[in-house]
């Protein structure tokens, strides 16, 4: 299966069937500003505020399907279906071995041991390490032309694609997950351009109250 992401920001995007054009998933995530207390004091800062934020996958009907909750830029909880992971992002991954070397990361998989994400500088492929052949692959900024994917080297020329072979043991929204947690953990690894979350857009109730009280004290 290969699916097309409709924008260059990956948590606030479209995923569709390059071949039709329909809507297979959408990815939206929101953020929430959160103040640790409503006080009165004239201190505060926005050193006392904490982000949340947190990704949904909806399928084609718009059900919920798959979630990701953040906090600042670390994942800490993701539910797939109507499972919540126990143990959060490790345990979406297996923990019984991994590859590491100065190039590549490799985390194996939570449903088959001899699945494991290869990140690389400049790749993500999801590799079966038995039969040495990959399952899955991330194409950033590509072209498709047939059944070629043809990286392009001009930024926003191509799209977004990944594509994946089914797997008894992982429904395509587990696969998803995993994918957009690997490509965080990918950026961050290999010192590549960091995903940049959207600001909060809503202020919170709390700045009103506040700011509503510091005007009576200073009018009284």
């Amino acid at each position: 299966m290969i699916f097309k992401f409709t924008k260059s920001d990956m948590l606030n995007s479209s995923l569709i069937y390059p071949e039709t054009g329909a809507l297979g998933y959408t990815i939206m995530t929101r953020s929430h500003f959160i103040r640790a207390g409503d006080s009165d004091s004239d201190s505060e800062s926005d050193d006392d505020a904490g982000e949340t934020r947190r990704t949904i996958i909806f399928n084609k009907a718009g059900v919920s399907v798959a979630e990701i909750g953040w906090k600042g830029r670390q994942p800490v909880e993701v539910v797939v279906g109507k499972e919540k992971i126990v143990g959060g992002v490790k345990g979406m991954f297996g923990c019984s071995s991994a590859i590491l070397s100065h190039n590549v990361l490799g985390i194996n998989t939570r449903f088959d041991s001899e699945y494991f994400w290869m990140a690389a500088p400049d790749a993500l492929t999801l590799l079966d390490y038995e039969s040495d052949r990959i399952k899955g692959q991330f194409h950033i900024n590509s072209l498709r032309v047939g059944d070629r994917f043809l990286a392009t080297p001009i930024p926003g020329l191509g799209n977004d694609y990944i594509e994946f072979e089914p797997h008894p043991f992982a429904s395509t929204e587990e696969l998803i997950v995993s994918f957009l947690l690997m490509e965080i953990l990918r950026r961050g690894r290999f010192n590549l351009s960091p995903y940049v979350f959207d600001r909060p857009k809503i202020w919170a109730g709390a700045h009103f109250a506040n700011l509503s009280r510091r005007l009576r004290r200073s009018t009284l």
